[in-house]
């Protein structure tokens, strides 16, 4: 699973702090786009942690969980099931992260530091290896891993986020894996 990492700024501003265009409130009562503001506040460690393992990059995980708020909040309405919100968030997220890397027609950056993924009952020396082999997967593959092994979101869901079929998800986690692995000396 992923650890919650400390945020650099709030990604959140609340509906009071901010006033929001009628076309971002829709219909909505000031009550119900509060409550919903501290339902995303409360996803944002995880949705953050994803991000800076998808994207390596501090700044750009930052953006694209604003992003990824600011589109949820939008589009709060298609939410059917909350108890799915966690899987909602990660899907928007990781639609956004490459929707974004397609319109500015380039890969995803390799930054410094992917320190939020945990690696239960590991050393940091291993846990810095497990980083390292992360950097080295294409984008697509190491958002499969990350989403499905380190999110807990299942094939379909990870498929759906990523825009493919879940035999892609599969077949992407199983290379995945096996780099991982090999990268990191397991057999």
């Amino acid at each position: 699973m992923i650890n919650a990492p400390a945020l650099s700024r709030p990604l959140l501003v609340r509906a009071a702090d901010r006033p929001l265009s009628p076309e971002a409130a829709g219909q909505a009562d000031a009550a119900e786009l509060e409550a919903f503001g501290k339902a995303l506040q409360r996803e944002a460690p995880v949705l953050l942690a994803a991000a800076r393992a998808i994207t390596l990059d501090d700044a750009e995980a930052e953006d694209l969980v604003q992003a990824t708020f600011e589109l949820a909040l939008r589009h709060r309405v298609s939410l059917r099931e909350p108890a799915a919100l966690r899987g909602w968030l990660l899907t928007i997220q990781a639609r956004e992260a490459f929707r974004l890397v397609r319109r500015l027609k380039r890969f995803v950056r390799f930054g410094p530091d992917v320190s939020e993924i945990a690696v239960q009952g590991s050393a940091n020396a291993d846990s810095a290896a497990v980083r390292d082999a992360l950097r080295s997967l294409p984008p697509r593959v190491r958002a499969a891993v990350v989403l499905h092994h380190m999110a807990g979101l299942p094939v379909t869901e990870v498929a759906a986020a990523l825009g493919v079929s879940p035999n892609t998800v599969k077949t992407q986690l199983k290379v995945g894996l096996a780099r991982l692995r090999e990268a990191l000396g397991d057999e």
